[in-house]
């Protein structure tokens, strides 16, 4: 089969051959989207849709101007139909430039296909795109979920965003440019090796393809793979989440009855319905150890700003945060995720480590019934736990170690899923036995971004 042949083939899986419809194509004038237009033409014309070229002019390099005049020649000498937008210099942002660039591109291209009554917007992504997306989410790590890559085809606005070329390598793309004689740009700022996408286009996918000439094949067959998991993935969970819910609530018995590698993902879906965001599956553990802890019968969790977890009688729900007399200071509770630094003035950063992040941080035994730990501000009543038994109150730790009245205030203690303080930040720690069953080491760690030499007090 002819690359012609296939491409066809692309574009009637989605069901893009008719003259009843409007396409919009996404045109550069790099290689990728000269094939991509020049393809299109080559379609039967009883099957040909109608071709609308949509291009940004983004005046990042000097011969930006020059492509957008040999757009407009090439398509008033074919009769085909041409928007063009200016992305001008005083629009730029300072950083993020390209992620800035992609988003006024695509939505130039919503507001043509608004206009047009187009169905369907294509660009020339191809293989080696799919590979160096693939590479960036597995560098940059996540949830498997994550890992997807380009899809074929997916909803946009009030069509479909398609890419055709997808199946195409960059080398398939060139070779049909040259065989057919196409004028196309390139654009000199690919070869900037300091940009991530194009260090992997450059050095690593090459030699990728070295190791392997079927590399990109490989890519498209695990992107299928993916795919039909997730989607599997997803049917099951919308099997199992009713067996979990009574009304809104979910029941955290029956929840527990589930086999283990569904509780995350039913619990996952169930908060997306309930909350409209999406939190992995990662990030979701500590709020399914608090869930499932049966030692907090009856606790709240935070969730937003508007909204938290409310979990009683075996109950879980979403609630809104009830308003209360005293505003909160945005500082007063804050959830504690391993492995990350967490401000909590405007010099220090405190952290809960799976492994020791500096020389002086804690060792420190923690149960899967600690989980969810949270930072606060200390409270009268607050207590230590000592070494040979008994309690020492937190208010006295500060008083024998001669901090300022006036400074006790924005002292913060580290308390466990049951509000046992385990940590006076920056003063003392609680005392637990190094060798308690079930317990894995984690490293408390203060580190103070202005006075330095400071060590934490035991």
């Amino acid at each position: 089969m002819t690359l012609i042949q296939r491409f066809n083939r692309a574009l009637a899986q989605q069901n893009l051959l008719s003259p009843d419809q409007t396409i919009v194509v996404a045109v550069s004038t790099g290689v990728d989207s000269m094939v991509l237009l020049d393809l299109l033409q080559r379609v039967p014309v009883q099957q040909r849709p109608q071709i609308l070229v949509a291009h940004v002019n983004h005046h990042l390099r000097a011969q930006s101007a020059e492509e957008a005049a040999f757009l407009t020649d090439y398509c008033a000498t074919r009769s085909i139909s041409l928007k063009i937008a200016e992305w001008s210099a005083d629009q730029h942002p300072q950083n993020g430039v390209e992620a800035a660039g992609r988003q006024f591109r695509y939505d130039f291209f919503a507001k043509v296909m608004a206009t047009s009554g187009a169905t369907a917007v294509l660009t020339g992504h191809h293989a080696n795109d799919q590979a160096e997306t693939y590479l960036m989410k597995l560098a940059r790590g996540g949830d498997l979920a994550q890992l997807r890559g380009i899809q074929a085809s997916r909803p946009f606005q009030t069509g479909q965003l398609v890419r055709p070329l997808l199946t195409f390598s960059k080398q398939q793309l060139r070779d049909y440019a040259s065989e057919h004689q196409l004028t196309f740009y390139e654009d000199v700022t690919n070869q900037d090796v300091t940009l991530t996408r194009n260090r992997l286009r450059q050095r690593v996918v090459p030699e990728l393809m070295q190791v392997n000439p079927e590399f990109l094949s490989h890519v498209a067959t695990y992107e299928q793979q993916l795919s039909t998991l997730l989607s599997a993935k997803a049917q099951m969970v919308a099997t199992l989440l009713p067996t979990v819910q009574v009304q809104q609530q979910l029941d955290l018995q029956q929840l527990s009855k589930l086999p283990s590698q569904w509780r995350l993902p039913v619990l996952q879906a169930w908060l997306q319905k309930h909350t409209r965001q999406l939190v992995s599956e990662t990030k979701l553990v500590p709020t399914y150890h608090w869930a499932i802890n049966s030692q907090s019968a009856s606790s709240r969790l935070p969730l937003t700003a508007t909204l938290e977890l409310v979990k009683a009688a075996g109950m879980l729900a979403v609630l809104p945060v009830k308003k209360r007399v005293k505003k909160l200071r945005p500082s007063e509770k804050i959830m504690v995720d391993l492995d990350q630094w967490q401000k909590i003035t405007a010099t220090q950063s405190v952290g809960v480590f799976r492994t020791s992040p500096t020389v002086a941080s804690q060792p420190f035994p923690l149960l899967n019934s600690d989980m969810p730990l949270v930072l606060r501000p200390w409270q009268p009543g607050d207590q230590l736990k000592l070494k040979h038994g008994g309690q020492q109150l937190v208010r006295r730790v500060l008083i024998d170690q001669k901090v300022p009245r006036s400074e006790r205030t924005a002292v913060q203690v580290l308390v466990n899923a049951h509000g046992t303080v385990l940590w006076l930040v920056g003063h003392k720690f609680s005392y637990r036995d190094p060798n308690i069953a079930r317990a894995q080491t984690v490293f408390l760690a203060l580190k103070h971004t202005e006075l330095k030499g400071v060590h934490l007090k035991r």
